[in-house]
């Protein structure tokens, strides 16, 4: 994990979960057409805290491989570099730039007064926990969440 696993925070929501989210919000005249924040029920979870939520769940004492975010800046300079020379690696550039964000920024509602985000203001929708998801996954695998030509590796 990036830093000391508290560089971000998200509510994870299941996909059954965005899904009823976003039919409601196409049946729903004064939803169309807007940025709507969302996510999951519960507590916003830092990945820290996810991890340590599935270490708990196999029973097992966490441990965790924390490593500067400044890693990500350095491998996007170099593929920013390289990327002048060998232009195919434009997408793995573009893509280091995504994951730096994701890796640093939190998915939930930027307070403009406070300059942060903010959890409490951050809707939850939905039933399916990401708890609930990992101990299904612990005891059924993962079948049916295979990303087919959605999958990045």
């Amino acid at each position: 994990m990036f830093g000391d696993g508290k560089l971000c925070a998200c509510k994870p929501i299941s996909e059954e979960d965005l899904a009823s989210f976003i039919a409601n919000c196409v049946l729903s005249e004064d939803l169309v057409n807007k940025i709507l924040p969302i996510g999951g029920p519960g507590n916003a979870l830092t990945p820290l805290e996810q991890g340590e939520m599935l270490f708990k769940l196999v029973g097992k004492e966490p441990k965790f491989l924390k490593v500067p975010i400044q890693i990500m800046d350095f491998a996007i300079g170099v593929l920013d570099f390289l990327v002048k020379v060998f232009p195919s690696l434009e997408d793995a550039a573009e893509f280091g730039k995504i994951g730096r964000y994701y890796a640093a920024e939190s998915m939930l509602v930027w307070d403009p007064k406070t300059g942060e985000y903010d959890a409490e203001s951050t809707p939850s929708y939905g039933k399916d926990t990401l708890e609930e998801f990992f101990k299904r996954v612990l005891e059924e695998g993962m079948a049916g969440q295979e990303l087919g030509e959605q999958a990045i590796f």
